[in-house]
């Protein structure tokens, strides 16, 4: 039970660099494309008090998948809309690969120069130990966090990404339904355990290539 306690508490400054960068990567790349919307808004900022949502902020925690609150975009504002709001919904996920990917080099770092170390101290192995269950949760959510937002239903970055890819006919039928049924999906997929039989797999499978 406490090993489970500080996981999470150790879990805690990863989730809030993994959605802050998130988020920030959607807005900077909106704001060079023509649209300002998230900075006047105030989301164009590394504050990751900005950009918690409280479920998805609890989803990651507990179950390493989750979500931020989105940024807001607006498509009209945006230099060539259709494209751009492609080039807008990957950066989030692209932005926690990069990270998760710094993680792992940071990871590998400690593990060398901590090969040969030996501790006669309780306090100076738990550290140690927290120190690198935060490193490895770093890489571990960041996967996550991109991959789930793949996922191709809203509020998720995978839906503006396909629905920009589709023929516009296509991509207006496309984004009627899922407006309408969006969350209701996401919630199925994680009652029916969906995401833990398939999501989950995939992501472990890229956090041990990371590793």
């Amino acid at each position: 039970m406490l090993e489970n306690v500080l996981n999470v508490v150790w879990s805690i400054p990863v989730v809030l660099i993994a959605i802050t960068v998130h988020e920030y990567a959607h807005g900077l790349v909106a704001h060079y494309h023509g649209d300002s919307t998230a900075k006047l808004a105030g989301r164009l900022t590394l504050n990751p008090l900005a950009h918690l949502d409280p479920v998805g902020t609890i989803m990651l925690l507990l179950f390493r998948i989750g979500w931020a609150k989105p940024v807001p975009v607006n498509y009209d504002n945006l230099n060539n809309p259709r494209i751009d709001m492609v080039k807008v919904s990957l950066a989030g996920p692209l932005s926690n690969i990069i990270v998760a990917f710094l993680f792992s080099i940071l990871l590998k770092i400690n593990y060398f120069l901590l090969k040969n170390l030996t501790l006669n101290s309780y306090f100076w192995f738990r550290l140690i130990q927290g120190w690198l269950t935060l490193l490895h949760t770093g890489v571990f959510i960041n996967i996550a966090l991109a991959f789930f937002n793949l996922i191709p239903i809203p509020p998720l970055d995978g839906h503006h990404i396909l629905a920009g890819l589709l023929p516009e006919d296509l991509a207006r039928q496309y984004d009627s339904i899922n407006q309408t049924y969006g969350m209701l999906i996401i919630l199925f997929l994680f009652v029916s355990g969906i995401i833990s039989k398939v999501v989950l797999p995939i992501v472990d499978y890229i956090y041990h290539i990371f590793i």
